[in-house]
């Protein structure tokens, strides 16, 4: 069993504290969740949520209510880790949570090229990618994305269904990603960004169109699968 405490915010201070966490996880940029921000939504029904290792916070997810294809969701805005395994429990309580609310699926978005992510909402989550969205929130100035577009692939977890259906259809294509775009964006920008427009370039069009993505092949490529 899990050593870990997951704990709901409630509190000015608890916020404060999440708000301060996240902000050194994705170091030299922007706030990423405003406590205040964080306070007025948590007062109408949005979601965050911390774990802790003995008192230390090691963890934290925030995200908010909204509607995707006509349903309910909670939309997970970020989830920021410091310790192997905690934002994986995170996202089970986080899960849990939004099945209580009788909300239909959980939302969020992350960069396509980041591998470790990949593998984390496919092969550990199960989540489906339906969306290819460009340059989301803009040229990013953080520390992890400084210099790179915002592309992000835009997911939703079922949770009537959890796992997304684990058969590939034979016309699905690969699509490969790089093995470290956060150690090449450090050391060959450009070439880092070669790799996003190559990526943008395959995926945009076909998931324009309904591919979807839900699986890996050796968790060093992408499968994207047509409509059905």
């Amino acid at each position: 069993m899990s050593a870990l405490r997951i704990s709901q915010v409630s509190s000015i201070e608890e916020m404060e504290a999440v708000s301060a966490f996240l902000c050194k996880v994705w170091a030299g940029g922007p706030e990423v969740v405003p406590f205040d921000l964080g306070i007025a939504v948590l007062h109408v029904g949005a979601y965050c949520s911390a774990a802790y290792d003995g008192d230390e916070m090691v963890a934290a997810s925030f995200g908010f209510r909204g509607v995707f294809n006509d349903k309910d969701i909670l939309h997970s805005h970020v989830t920021g880790s410091f310790q192997p395994g905690a934002g994986y429990e995170l996202k089970q309580h986080q899960f849990k949570w939004a099945k209580q609310q009788g909300l239909a699926g959980i939302t969020w978005s992350f960069d396509p090229l980041v591998r470790r992510n990949c593998v984390f909402n496919f092969a550990k989550l199960g989540a489906t990618a339906v969306e290819y969205l460009p340059n989301f929130y803009g040229t990013m100035t953080d520390e992890i994305n400084a210099g790179d577009d915002s592309d992000r692939l835009f997911v939703y977890w079922d949770l009537a269904q959890g796992r997304a259906d684990g058969s590939v259809s034979p016309e699905a294509i690969t699509v490969e990603i790089p093995e470290d775009i956060e150690a090449l964006r450090r050391t060959d920008l450009a070439a880092a960004k070669a790799w996003r427009v190559k990526t943008r370039e395959t995926l945009e069009p076909l998931m324009a169109k309904g591919w979807t993505i839900k699986a890996m092949q050796d968790r060093t490529h992408l499968l994207v699968e047509p409509p059905k």
